[in-house]
């Protein structure tokens, strides 16, 4: 029997904490009415204590039991926490039993799943340093800022290096519950759960999801760049125009840029301005033509490319899935 302890925490999203339990339990029915064999999971709500747990929503979650002591093969899934403050590298300072528990488990020889929020433990807890991870987009440039040695993949929506997995997004729980049912089952029956539950996997890059309008939590040099080049548009700013307007040079932009992000000044203008462009999208189904003037295009062609780097999907696709129209 493969054991799954879902450790709820204080301040944990209730509805993670029962999907990811309700998911595995819906993977052992599926199997059961296949008549697959093979050892079932067993997932358990656990927590640092035996008392319940005070989610997030004000609800006291009871808990089955407090945390064992680790083993090696171990599996120990977190799900998100302390999100009502986006501020996630302040909050998770004062996580301290929580930290110390993560790491306790690594080195037991355990593995551990976060979701969303809980990155910024396992981070606090020194174990993502030098190691590949991601998180939420709108949380990647304190991720960074905080803890410069992790290896911060932007665009993947899941990660996993050496027994840590990283799953990123407020609700990406039931893709990290498929993702652990392949992983300890098989591909198929994460296959069999996601169509019975009609559950999409998230597609493999964050780039659909980010919009400039949800990046409040963003260093000040970032706001500022963004508000200069809304200012400027539909006339493009170049790099240097930026910088100048910052009182900086374009060497020192791209140094104080590349500290909290990974991507030059030019490349995070082209994120801005694909941003206007999603949203013209979501709210008026502009038309490319439309788009390119807003967003200080002269050629279709580099649109279209752009625009296909920055979201994962043709202009048109995207309208279809998150137009006004569709």
């Amino acid at each position: 029997m493969h054991r799954i302890y879902i450790l709820a925490l204080p301040g944990c999203v209730g509805s993670a904490v029962l999907g990811l339990s309700e998911i595995f339990h819906l993977a052992n029915r599926i199997s059961l009415e296949l008549g697959k064999k093979g050892s079932q999971l067993n997932p358990i709500i656990v927590g640092l204590s035996a008392e319940p747990v005070l989610t997030e929503e004000g609800i006291a979650l009871p808990v089955a039991r407090k945390l064992p002591t680790a083993k090696k093969g171990h599996l120990l899934v977190v799900p998100g926490c302390m999100t009502k403050g986006l501020d996630l590298g302040t909050s998770v300072k004062t996580r301290v039993a929580e930290t110390d528990v993560l790491r306790h488990w690594a080195s037991a020889g355990g593995v551990i799943a976060a979701q969303c929020s809980a990155v910024f433990l396992l981070a606090e807890a020194g174990l993502l340093q030098s190691r590949k991870a991601t998180a939420t987009w709108w949380a990647q440039s304190q991720l960074k800022e905080n803890y410069p040695d992790i290896h911060l993949s932007e665009e993947e929506t899941l990660t996993e290096d050496s027994g840590i997995i990283c799953a990123a997004g407020p609700y990406s729980h039931l893709d990290l519950g498929l993702h652990l049912i392949e992983r300890l089952k098989s591909r198929s029956l994460a296959s069999l759960v996601a169509k019975f539950a009609m559950i999409e996997r998230s597609p493999p890059s964050q780039s659909a999801f980010r919009t400039m309008e949800l990046m409040t939590a963003n260093p000040p040099l970032e706001k500022r760049i963004e508000r200069i080049v809304l200012g400027s548009l539909p006339d493009l700013p170049t790099v240097g125009d930026v910088a100048s307007e910052l009182g900086l040079t374009s060497r020192t932009l791209q140094r104080r840029l590349a500290e909290t992000t990974s991507v030059t000044p030019k490349a995070f203008i082209n994120q801005i301005r694909m941003g206007v462009a999603k949203r013209l999208i979501e709210t008026t189904a502009a038309p490319v033509p439309d788009l390119m003037l807003a967003t200080g295009f002269a050629d279709e062609s580099a649109f279209r490319k752009q625009f296909a780097r920055a979201s994962g999907m043709t202009p048109k696709q995207y309208a279809q899935r998150y137009g006004p129209t569709r």
